[in-house]
């Protein structure tokens, strides 16, 4: 391939990284965060007292998991507000305002 063929490639290939807004940690590393802040008691109906991990990085998409002040989770992502973390063996999405972590981002 010559470089005039590979230039467009490449160029889209990093447009469209930027487009999506992924940001992973650098290097591929391990990334820790330490849920903190949550107050109240524990209420499902009112949504109190728990970090709710969902589907989607939105407050509308279902719930798959929740998450307590001092529990730890990998993060994997983060678009926007919101880190993909996992939960019982499955991935979803939480609130960055609730993680601590040492990311980078």
């Amino acid at each position: 391939m010559s470089l005039r063929a590979f230039l467009p490639v490449a160029a889209l290939t990093v447009v469209a990284g930027l487009w999506i807004g992924t940001s992973a940690p650098a290097g591929g590393q391990y990334c820790e965060g330490t849920v903190h802040g949550l107050s109240g008691r524990y209420n499902l109906a009112t949504g109190s007292g728990f970090l709710a991990v969902r589907t989607r990085p939105n407050s509308s998409s279902r719930m798959v998991g929740q998450l307590f002040n001092g529990d730890h989770t990998e993060i994997f992502d983060r678009r926007g507000n919101w880190y993909q973390v996992e939960i019982g063996g499955r991935t979803g999405w939480a609130n960055a305002r609730w993680l601590r972590n040492d990311c980078g981002y």
